[in-house]
């Protein structure tokens, strides 16, 4: 009796609660290559590299809300002072974005955002503050969730410090200002309400 009315009064307190709805939203998104400054302090100087890369976001709602994306990134050094080699960035962005709502008749919307991007690159582990502006432009109004394609352009903030990025030497990626176009798609599943 007494393990009957325990089970019964959290059931009827979670019927009583209001159930949300909650559909996601992905984005897929191609790192354009930029100009940035590598420096490489053994070999006295500072070369051009171009990174490009890959990445899949979560994607909030209308407004401010939360943000994700696992990307991956190239950089390919190609200098005769340095010599040529490539490596790799792997980088968790953890954050908040902002976009406008959705207007019958405006297909163009603005979004912002702040992350904070914890990355891997070789054995070195970086943290360091992105800040992003960019357009979304999607013309299905009764889509439930954003939809359509983006532009992005973002600024990374602080120096990466590499310990053995380039031939064996040290390097830092100084920071950058940087290009992303994507396309978000509608999410793949879906809570009852």
């Amino acid at each position: 009796m007494i393990l009957a009315a325990g089970t019964a009064a959290p059931c009827a307190a979670a019927a009583a609660a209001p159930k949300w709805r909650w559909v996601s939203a992905n984005e897929y998104y191609f790192i354009l290559p930029t100009a940035q400054r590598l420096r490489v302090p053994d070999r006295g100087g500072s070369v051009t590299v171009h990174p490009w890369g890959v990445g899949f976001r979560a994607v909030g709602g209308e407004g401010v809300s939360r943000t994700g994306a696992l990307q991956l990134q190239s950089v390919k050094v190609d200098s005769a002072g340095v010599g040529r080699d490539t490596f790799y960035l792997l980088d968790l962005l953890l954050g908040l974005e902002y976009i406008t709502p959705q207007r019958e008749g405006r297909p163009l919307r603005f979004k912002a955002g702040a992350s904070a991007d914890l990355g891997l690159s070789d054995n070195d582990l970086y943290f360091t503050p992105v800040l992003s502006a960019g357009l979304l432009y999607g013309t299905d109004a009764a889509a439930e969730t954003q939809k359509g394609f983006t532009f992005d352009v973002y600024y990374r903030l602080t120096d990466i410090d590499l310990d053995n990025a380039v031939n064996g030497y040290s390097a830092t990626l100084r920071p950058a200002l940087g290009f992303r176009v994507g396309y978000i798609f509608e999410g793949f599943w879906t809570v009852k309400q």
